[in-house]
């Protein structure tokens, strides 16, 4: 018996060892490649450049492709400057402010964000949306995708910072999201099943803010306003809590009505809307605007076809209060290898945990543990239970995933 158990051991080693030999000859292969693809390309470049001149429009494909290549050997600081040449050549040869920059510039931010050099990042990226908004205009609807993937720009630097670092991204989200609100405005289709989500992403931007304003304050050196020169509008706009609350309102409201006006109708959509409305009131205070929105989801549900059914999803679950990403609450996710604890709690009128209470018999918690889930549910707010026209507490069981421990 130990003999076998020595022997695969051995065969396990054997394996282990071919798997780690296998994965560096193929880092080895890819680094080859990427060295003899970037030769491939300057030499190319030598070519083009002695029969057509050092800004032919033949060299701008060339110089993005090897400036990929340095970025993919991650030599940041050679694929900026390839970057940075075939910047000024599309300037040269088509103009100032030509949209054909722009993947350049979007490439060349992306490189000073993998160097964690986030000032020079910002930079690019601004300079990528005044060169859109240069051709453009600031309020045509052609801005709409350039606005969205900058959203997603700002949203994943902000989480890849530090917290304490990262308010210029959130500074920057909260002047997109204005910009956005204005053209949808002016231009939005509310029949479009894309509307509602667009008008959905700047309630998230305004959640992402009054949640880091609460949870690390505003930078000293900023006091309670933001100046700003991205963008070129729109400065010395202070940030206050009636701000991202109005804002915020603003945005659902009409998430509501482009629900309403969508063909076919979903119920459902309909109702978590209008739901999701009186949530932002009841986080911000507003105790009777969210009763309002709630009766109107709860007529909504009154002539659905499972009304009780519906109710019970919608207003007897719990449902945790979050505009942001759902994996920024990742106790409901229980993908891993975690340890559910099943947690008892009061959701009061206002949304608030109380009365927490964990059944030690069955969960093995250390004091650490408890503090930290315990601190987890008094943090967040949830969905009341709502009946007869309004709120009331509700005791309910919730889980929560707590990592495992290997012994």
């Amino acid at each position: 018996m130990n003999s076998f158990k020595i022997k695969k051991s051995h065969n396990s080693s054997i394996h282990l060892f071919i798997a780690v030999v296998g994965t560096v000859f193929a880092s080895v292969s890819i680094a080859q490649s990427t060295s003899e693809s970037i030769n491939q390309y300057l030499e190319e470049i030598d070519l083009v450049e002695a029969n057509e001149g050092s800004y032919s429009s033949q060299l701008s494909d060339l110089l993005m492709s090897l400036g990929n290549s340095y970025q993919a050997n991650s030599d940041f600081e050679n694929a900026n400057l390839v970057y940075q040449r075939g910047m000024q050549i599309e300037k040269i040869n088509y103009g100032l402010f030509s949209l054909s920059q722009t993947p350049y510039l979007r490439a060349i931010a992306e490189s000073h964000r993998a160097m964690n050099d986030w000032e020079q990042s910002q930079k690019a990226i601004d300079q990528y949306y005044l060169v859109n908004e240069k051709v453009y205009g600031q309020r045509d609807v052609r801005m709409l995708p350039v606005i969205e993937s900058l959203i997603n720009w700002h949203t994943e630097s902000y989480n890849m910072r530090d917290p304490r670092d990262s308010f210029p991204n959130l500074t920057s989200l909260e002047i997109l999201a204005r910009k956005l609100h204005v053209i949808l405005d002016e231009s939005a289709d509310l029949g479009d099943p894309s509307t509602p989500k667009k008008y959905k992403q700047i309630g998230r931007i305004q959640y992402m803010l009054a949640r880091h304003i609460k949870d690390y304050g505003l930078p000293q050196e900023g006091g309670m306003s933001i100046t700003t020169d991205r963008y070129a509008t729109e400065r010395n706009s202070p940030i206050s809590s009636h701000n991202y609350y109005s804002r915020g309102s603003a945005a659902l409201q009409k998430v509501v009505k482009a629900t309403m006006e969508q063909s076919p109708p979903v119920m459902m959509d309909q109702i978590e809307a209008v739901a999701n409305l009186g949530d932002w009131y009841l986080i911000f205070g507003q105790v009777g605007s969210a009763t309002k929105a709630y009766s109107l989801a709860d007529e909504l549900i009154s002539v659905s076809s499972e009304p009780e059914l519906i109710r019970n999803n919608i207003f007897g679950m719990g449902k945790i209060i979050n505009f942001d990403e759902p994996s920024k609450d990742g106790f409901l996710n229980d993908d891993g290898d975690f340890n559910l604890i099943e947690v008892s709690m009061t959701i009061s009128r206002s949304g608030s945990a109380l009365d927490i209470e964990i059944d030690k018999e069955k969960n093995d918690l250390t004091d650490d543990d408890e503090r930290v889930l315990r601190k987890y549910f008094k943090k967040r707010r949830f969905r009341p239970s709502f009946s007869d026209g309004k709120t009331r507490s509700m005791q309910l069981i919730l889980p929560y995933y707590l990592p495992k421990v290997e012994a």
